[in-house]
């Protein structure tokens, strides 16, 4: 009876903590896109809205500009082409800008992608703002279709503060398509 009681314990003590790591799995990638989300880490711009007035959103003109580049990937699973309108723009802190990626669904059915992004290099992320994007929703494109997908974005002008930037001249921002998960 006390073998049985001591398997008993095991098995409840063994099968809690499988249950408590399956549950931490779980909500890691959430957790993970969230702290990314809210302190650009890894490289993920921030996308939390912030207060902003209209002093701080004034273009720093005596700054030097900055060279934004665009990438833009598709997943071998993804029969889509997935480009930037343009190669570049060039902004100072605190400037908005409007930049244009073209999709293209170049099979004979639709098909239901989802992006995701990261900015290069990684400790110019914090101060990469999006107002407007396309990423992380989903996008579906029928057969054939080409559609423009704009992305409206800021530098923070705290960039100019930060003695960590003096040298960075150019920003890339690289989005990938994937095909969205069971469609």
């Amino acid at each position: 009876a006390q073998a049985r009681r001591k398997n008993s314990s095991a098995i409840l003590y063994v099968g809690s903590f499988v249950v408590a790591f399956l549950g931490i799995a779980y909500a890691a990638v959430p957790l993970y896109r969230l702290l990314c989300k809210r302190t650009g880490f890894m490289g993920t711009p921030k996308t939390e809205p912030v207060v902003r007035d209209v002093d701080t959103l004034r273009p720093l003109a005596s700054h030097r500009k900055l060279r934004i580049k665009f990438s833009g990937q598709v997943s071998t699973m993804l029969d889509w082409s997935f480009k930037p309108e343009q190669r570049f723009v060039s902004v100072v802190p605190g400037e908005t800008a409007l930049a244009f990626f073209k999709a293209y669904n170049r099979s004979d059915k639709p098909i239901v992608g989802i992006a995701t992004y990261n900015v290069i290099p990684e400790q110019a992320a914090p101060y990469f703002n999006k107002i407007q994007c396309f990423c992380f929703d989903e996008q579906q494109l029928d057969p054939q279709e080409d559609i423009d997908m704009p992305v409206f974005f800021f530098i923070d002008p705290e960039f100019a503060r930060d003695p960590l930037m003096d040298d960075i001249d150019d920003i890339t921002l690289s989005y990938t398509f994937f095909k969205a998960a069971g469609r």
